[in-house]
C-alpha cells in the first residue's frame, strides 16, 4: 500500500516514465546503491550526496524523501507501481508476453494492435519474458486473462479433451 501512495505522489509531481525508468535502471545495475540508500549506518547527508551525483535531477528530491523516511529499499517497487498507475491514467494496457523465440517487430506490432482493439486502449506496453517450457508459440497475459497460443497449451487442451471422453 505504501508503494502505491508513493507512486501516486511521483505521478502528481509530473515525473516522466523515462526519468523513473532511468532511476530504476541505476538501482538494478548497481544494487550497492540501494544498499547504501537504505542503510541505517550511512548518514542522510551522505545518502543525499550519492543521490545528487548519480540520479537524474528531476527525481533527486523524491529519492531524498524516501531516504529521510527510511523507504529507499522500496524504490524499485515504487517505480513499478508508478508505471502501472501512469499506464492506467493514460489508457495504456500492461501485458506480459511469454515466448520461446523472441517475436519480430511486425509480430509485436500485430499483437499490440490486437490487444488495443480487444481491450479498447490507445497503446499497450508489453513486457517480454522468455519461457522455454512453452515448447513453441507464445502466451499473452493481461490482468487476469491469459491468451495461450503455445504448443504446451495445445497439448494440455488435447489431454483434457481426451480424458473427458
Amino acid at each position: 500500500m505504501t508503494e502505491t501512495n508513493y507512486a501516486k505522489v511521483l505521478y502528481e509531481l509530473n515525473i516522466t516514465p523515462e526519468v523513473t525508468a532511468s532511476a530504476n535502471a541505476i538501482l538494478k545495475a548497481a544494487p550497492e546503491v540501494s544498499e547504501v540508500l537504505s542503510s541505517p549506518v550511512v548518514s542522510l547527508k551522505e545518502k543525499e550526496n550519492v543521490i545528487d551525483k548519480i540520479f537524474p535531477k528531476e527525481i533527486c528530491n523524491f529519492m531524498k524523501v524516501l531516504c529521510r523516511y527510511h523507504k529507499a529499499s522500496l524504490a524499485q517497487e515504487i517505480f513499478k507501481e508508478y508505471q502501472e498507475y501512469y499506464n492506467k491514467r493514460h489508457n495504456i494496457l500492461n501485458a506480459e508476453l511469454f515466448y520461446v523465440e523472441a517475436p519480430k517487430k511486425e509480430q509485436l506490432d500485430g499483437m499490440k494492435n490486437f490487444l488495443c482493439k480487444k481491450y479498447h486502449t490507445k497503446d499497450v506496453q508489453i513486457k517480454q519474458i522468455e519461457d522455454k517450457s512453452l515448447i513453441g508459440g507464445f502466451c499473452i497475459r493481461v490482468e487476469d486473462e491469459e491468451i495461450d497460443y503455445s504448443l504446451k497449451g495445445k497439448i494440455n487442451a488435447l489431454q483434457q479433451k481426451l480424458t473427458w471422453r
